[in-house]
């Protein structure tokens, strides 16, 4: 659920929090810029890569970039764990993130992947509220974490800018719209090569097959109970629909990810139920 209302709920967040913000409570936000590594356009450049900036013209976004911190995050760090404060927004820069769930007898639920570009964990930073999920570094991962109240603070300062945030994140609805159709279809092997196209969009890397073809692979080394929980369905039945791929194609298992061998026989698949 968190993918679906991401995007709105944050977009109107952004406009209610910059109103009300006097009459809150803040958080302990530090009082000078969290980083003081990078110049001020090198940080600017860099949030112009994320997704929700990139229409923000340079000049409108340096205020906001001052705040920013970058982070490094090696495989299987820890980047929270559920239960802990959420103070700080938090955006890849490089890299996949798993937001995962222990249950009671310590296995995990997996919720989601991120990769560059994307936000983690927002819900729970503008809500004030402790995180409902842990996040785990899949790769060696880079991320820009700015406090909420940094965040908050200047765009209530700075009305452009708190224009050209919320115009870029109402830009990306049409991503919430898809991830909604996805979810509402029946169909678990229908849901699994929406899933794949995905992942081929957001992390795919053209690769040249052994017949000289071309085919995508995925780098994302997921365990079939990870694949079912993202799909909603049993591991059984992901295990039943990837052997079966495996045999017949468009998805092969490889040892680090996934092998797209017919990309247009999982757009066919996507679609055609």
């Amino acid at each position: 659920m968190t993918w679906i209302i991401l995007g709105t709920r944050f977009a109107l967040f952004c406009w209610r929090a910059t109103h009300q913000w006097a009459t809150k409570r803040p958080s302990k936000a530090p009082q000078t810029p969290l980083d003081e590594r990078d110049a001020p356009m090198e940080k600017v450049d860099k949030l112009r890569e994320i997704p929700m900036f990139e229409a923000v013209p340079p000049t409108t976004l340096e205020p906001l970039a001052q705040y920013f911190v970058a982070r490094t995050f090696e495989r299987g760090d820890l980047l929270w764990k559920e239960g802990t404060p959420a103070h700080n927004f938090t955006f890849i820069t490089h890299g996949k993130i798993k937001v995962l769930k222990y249950r009671n007898d310590g296995k995990e639920t997996t919720l989601g992947i991120f990769n560059d570009g994307d936000p983690v964990g927002q819900i729970a930073v503008y809500q004030r509220i402790d995180y409902p999920a842990s996040a785990i570094a899949l790769d060696d991962t880079e991320v820009l974490q700015i406090h909420r109240d940094h965040f908050f603070g200047t765009l209530k300062r700075d009305a452009d800018l708190l224009e050209a945030t919320i115009n870029s994140m109402m830009r990306r609805n049409h991503h919430l719209v898809r991830r909604i159709h996805e979810l509402a279809t029946d169909c678990a092997e229908q849901r699994l090569a929406m899933l794949f196209e995905k992942f081929s969009e957001k992390m795919g890397r053209r690769t040249k097959l052994d017949d000289g073809s071309m085919g995508i692979f995925v780098d994302l080394p997921l365990s079939r109970r990870d694949i079912a929980e993202l799909i909603n369905t049993r591991v059984e039945t992901a295990i039943r629909i990837m052997s079966r791929w495996n045999k017949e194609g468009p998805v092969k298992t490889e040892k680090t990810g996934f092998l797209i061998v017919d990309a247009a026989k999982l757009q066919e698949i996507a679609t055609e139920f």
